[in-house]
């Protein structure tokens, strides 16, 4: 195990641990122990409140950023095993608040997507949105809506990233604006928007979308210049949140219009949209002969797999009555897979909904911290 300490100036002590349980020591005295200096080792760490506030007061100078994501890894598994509360990694997060580094801020916005998706109630829906406004707004105002000369691909993707959750996971009204005018750039001249950009106002623009708006990407659809942005407009169709609209690209997908290759991408998508969740279920259900004929017996796994995304155990208990009278012979393992994830959620979710309540309740805009 190689160990530092807020006292050790980045130098790691390596020990070789041969018993169940031993005790070491390290120079100096450090208000927080990192029990994986390099990231290197193959093991877990659980750590105790104080210690994890410690290590997000120092995360950003005293971590590597390959420490910094290991360290996020090792508290969201004890989340994930009900060992420490969903605050205690709402709190580490706070201390990468003014992070640039793409991959570091890449997980922590994963993460805050799952915890807004699958934790979060509808009574604390809008503390969670004001709070990560506040969370995002320095990183949304530094990388900008606009690429500038000369940067990287790195700053590009992580301005696709920043706004993305700032749009779709907090729902700030500022950046919904912006998104819709830059889809709207987009569909009138695509070379005139950064593409990667483009991907994501488009997607952004479908949240609130109208059936106006879903024609247009309809029509450039059937016209594109290019694959690249064939995919981006088909994949648009699945973000919309209208049902109706929803209904019209679960019809779209098995209609002849779609290449086969393309349908199970498109029902899946919409099936990992929390507001088609359910009417794709409900789709696949009721037209599974096309559905499998479009896909075939291995591309049907991408069916199995994206019922994953449940998180209750009323439509966990659909997957399985389902799949056991429509078996797919190549997902079995897939099958497994899925009720494990839609298990662990439920698990989650039991353990922790409460405990974000709480959190919030302190640091969100009700709490006034």
């Amino acid at each position: 195990m190689c160990l530092k300490g807020s006292a050790s100036d980045g130098k790691a002590k390596c020990e070789l641990m041969t018993k169940k349980e031993e005790t070491f020591t390290l120079p100096g005295c450090s208000n927080w122990v990192l029990a994986n200096a390099g990231a290197t080792g193959y093991y877990r760490t659980g750590y105790q409140p104080d210690a994890v506030r410690a290590l997000a007061t120092d995360a950003e100078t005293k971590l590597t950023p390959g420490e910094r994501i290991a360290l996020q890894n090792d508290i969201w598994a004890s989340i994930r095993v009900g060992r420490e509360p969903v605050g205690d990694y709402l709190a580490f997060a706070q201390g990468l608040q003014s992070d640039r580094n793409r991959a570091v801020l890449e997980d922590v916005l994963g993460r805050l997507n799952y915890i807004g998706r699958y934790l979060v109630t509808d009574s604390d829906r809008d503390s969670f949105h004001v709070w990560l406004r506040q969370y995002l707004a320095p990183a949304a105002k530094e990388v900008g809506y606009e690429p500038k000369p000369g940067e990287s691909d790195e700053q590009r993707t992580l301005r696709s990233r920043v706004l993305g959750a700032m749009g779709y996971d907090a729902r700030d009204p500022q950046t919904l604006e912006m998104a819709h005018k830059v889809a709207e750039q987009a569909l009138a001249d695509p070379t005139s928007v950064d593409s990667e950009l483009a991907g994501g106002a488009l997607g952004l623009a479908a949240l609130n979308g109208d059936s106006a708006y879903y024609d247009q990407v309809m029509a450039a659809l059937k016209n594109p210049k290019s694959p690249e942005e064939y995919y981006r407009y088909l994949f648009t169709l699945p973000q919309f949140t209208d049902q109706r609209l929803l209904q019209r690209t679960l019809d779209f997908a098995i209609s002849p219009d779609v290449r086969s290759q393309d349908a199970l991408g498109v029902i899946t998508s919409v099936m990992g949209n929390p507001a088609g969740q359910q009417l794709a279920w409900d789709f696949v259900r009721q037209h599974w002969t096309e559905v499998e004929k479009a896909g075939g017996p291995f591309a049907s796994a991408q069916v199995v797999g994206a019922t994953s995304v449940f998180c209750d155990a009323a439509s966990r208990d659909q997957v399985t009555e389902f799949f056991t009278a429509h078996k797919v012979a190549a997902a079995e393992r897939t099958y497994k897979q899925s009720i494990e994830r839609i298990n662990n959620c439920i698990d989650l979710k039991s353990q922790q909904e409460t405990q974000l309540t709480s959190w919030l309740g302190q640091h969100g805009p009700a709490g006034g911290k």
